[in-house]
């Protein structure tokens, strides 16, 4: 079994590693890999400097030039492997075309810096506007060369919030690997049934197709007693022309995703699941929204006072305030991993 890990910055890539190894996993690790390197070019041991000769690396040889040689090493193993921490959606490409699945661990900022410091590694000694800094140069370049952690955690099969407890973490991984080891060991012929959430994330993803942004398409459907009462995606009013045909005004402006909401034309598609349930006398009461992306804050408003006390999604949304908004309210934000895009059915 080949394992590749990703994720943010002291979310808990090293206990999952840790854990691992206690179970006959081989750890081949990006981070040992780079800091032999940096010994090498006799630069100090630091986060720079591991930015600095990891972009220097892939430039030189390949975007999966680092995963590619800790594989050649890995292939000498004829057991399990785990490989952190994979940092570009290139590496993250390799670990597929090898036969594996990746993971990606993920917690609130606060908990990670709060993480890094008690490690106290000497990669590890920064300010918590420096650890900021680091994680938004390291989360959305679009440089095939440097990191995209964004990207990784999106072409996740499996992804961890780690916001509480070593046991939880561990309990987790536990159930990742063996569900792998089912799926490796084929012990079913038949299709695999989807479970409840992976059926509704996935129709809320279908929902998504309907998008009319040009930027995002988002799916929304809500769900009660397992039963679909309303669904909505990103789009226009209804009579009003879209961004389809008027192009998108944000984008004109060069306004950030999560900012400036009153400038685009679109409703989101959390806010038009929440009016078809007004616009047809539905109560939304104690129901589950299923959303392709986390909440803004002005939908996280609408799902607090609309009664839905639980949502699913796979992608984040960037706004943090809505995330503590929701967790004040009491109402229960779950991420689970991205659906398959293919449908399976016997014809």
């Amino acid at each position: 079994m080949i394992i590749g890990l990703t994720g943010t910055l002291g979310a808990g890539k090293g206990t999952i590693v840790n854990f691992l190894k206690q179970n006959s996993f081989e750890h081949y690790s990006v981070r040992e890999f780079l800091i032999e390197e940096i010994k090498k070019r006799d630069l100090p041991i630091n986060r720079d400097s591991m930015v600095l000769v990891a972009n220097q690396l892939r430039e030189m040889n390949s975007p999966s030039y680092i995963i590619e040689e800790l594989s050649k090493k890995a292939k000498q193993e004829k057991g399990n492997i785990i490989i952190e921490s994979i940092r570009t959606p290139e590496e993250a490409k390799k670990i597929k075309e090898m036969g594996g699945y990746l993971i990606a661990v993920d917690a609130s900022p606060q908990i990670r810096y709060s993480r890094i410091l008690l490690r106290k590694s000497e990669t590890d000694k920064r300010s918590y506007d420096e650890f900021m800094e680091d994680e938004k140069r390291e989360m959305f370049s679009t440089d095939p060369n440097k990191q995209n952690l964004s990207e990784c955690i999106k072409r996740s099969d499996y992804i961890i919030q780690n916001n509480k407890s070593y046991e939880e973490l561990e309990e987790k991984t536990k159930e990742i690997i063996k569900k792998i080891k089912e799926l490796q060991n084929n012990i079913s012929s038949k299709i695999p049934r989807p479970t409840w959430d992976e059926y509704f994330m996935k129709t809320a993803a279908l929902v998504a197709e309907r998008s009319t942004c040009l930027r995002h398409h988002v799916g929304a459907v809500i769900v009660k007693d397992k039963r679909i009462i309303t669904t909505g995606y990103n789009g226009a009013a209804k009579g009003v022309k879209d961004c389809l045909e008027l192009g998108c005004l944000r984008n004109e402006l060069k306004i950030p995703s999560g900012t400036r909401h009153e400038i685009c034309r679109a409703i989101h598609a959390e806010q038009n699941a929440i009016i078809q349930g007004a616009f047809h006398g539905i109560s939304l009461k104690d129901s589950t929204l299923y959303c392709t992306h986390t909440p803004c804050m002005i939908c996280a408003k609408m799902i607090v006072n609309s009664g839905i006390d639980k949502i699913v999604s796979y992608q984040d949304y960037p706004d943090e305030s809505a995330k503590k908004f929701l967790e004040e309210a009491k109402v229960d934000l779950i991420k689970v991993q991205k659906p398959k895009q293919d449908i399976e059915f016997k014809d």
